[in-house]
């Protein structure tokens, strides 16, 4: 017998000791993997809890699973959440599925003075349903509880604010004197990294980030590209606290 499959279903989908797949993934399930009736599989809402279910029936294009028992785990602390300043198209793609992998809680775009790509309202709302669908089916892959939310953030005021009122926040730039390692603070509840764009942070958004208390860090003496730099990062932070090993 093959590996128990793993499905996601949105949190209003559960309902008494029965859980309802999308479409999506109920023609996953029926089509693609071919899970038979009574068979087992796990579901998962995506923001922590887990259900050992089997499939009971189908109603029209929807499978109806059983839950056998239910958990719920909580988040793993810190918190981390990624401000990414936007990249050339296609990057961020991989940038979703390596930091959803991973447990990032979430990732949010944000535009500055080097941004290159920009986007209407129309891309905007396709790269972020696409964003979302990377996002879920890295959590499937690696079997996380939880569902990385992604998303545009806004322009650099709005980041610039946003900062301001997160409690520990750190900003990646290859100008920095001081390592991630020295600035990491002890048992944080939530942790923000802001990733600049191709060419990083200008000198003087550096200086606005600190002033806002994102203390500028440096991953060390290597220069990495912006789509590499917040796995690194997380990577980095995950293992210190014990979170990935």
């Amino acid at each position: 017998m093959g590996e128990v499959p793993w499905f996601i279903a949105h949190s209003e989908d559960w309902r008494g000791d029965e859980v309802m797949l999308d479409p999506e993934e109920s023609h996953h399930a029926l089509h693609v993997l071919r899970v038979p009736r009574s068979a087992p599989m796990w579901i998962s809402d995506g923001g922590g809890s887990i259900a050992r279910c089997s499939l009971d029936e189908v109603r029209g294009d929807r499978v109806v699973a059983k839950i056998i028992d239910k958990q719920h785990h909580p988040r793993p602390l810190p918190e981390v959440v990624v401000y990414q300043a936007a990249p050339k198209a296609g990057k961020l793609d991989e940038v979703v599925e390596h930091l959803a992998q991973l447990g990032v809680a979430e990732l949010r775009v944000f535009d500055s003075s080097r941004t290159v790509v920009r986007w209407n309202d129309d891309k905007r709302h396709k790269v972020a349903e696409r964003w979302r669908a990377i996002a879920r089916g890295a959590a499937k892959q690696s079997r996380n509880p939880f569902v990385m939310r992604t998303g545009f953030f806004g322009s650099w005021a709005d980041l610039i604010s946003n900062v301001a009122d997160e409690g520990h926040a750190l900003a990646l730039w290859e100008g920095a004197s001081i390592s991630l390692r020295e600035r990491l603070p002890i048992d944080p509840q939530r942790l923000a990294l802001i990733v600049g764009p191709e060419g990083g942070f200008a000198a003087e958004e550096a200086d606005q980030l600190g002033a806002v208390g994102a203390e500028p860090v440096s991953l060390g003496p290597r220069i990495f590209r912006t789509e590499m730099a917040p796995v690194v990062a997380c990577c980095s932070l995950l293992w210190h606290y014990c979170l990935i090993g």
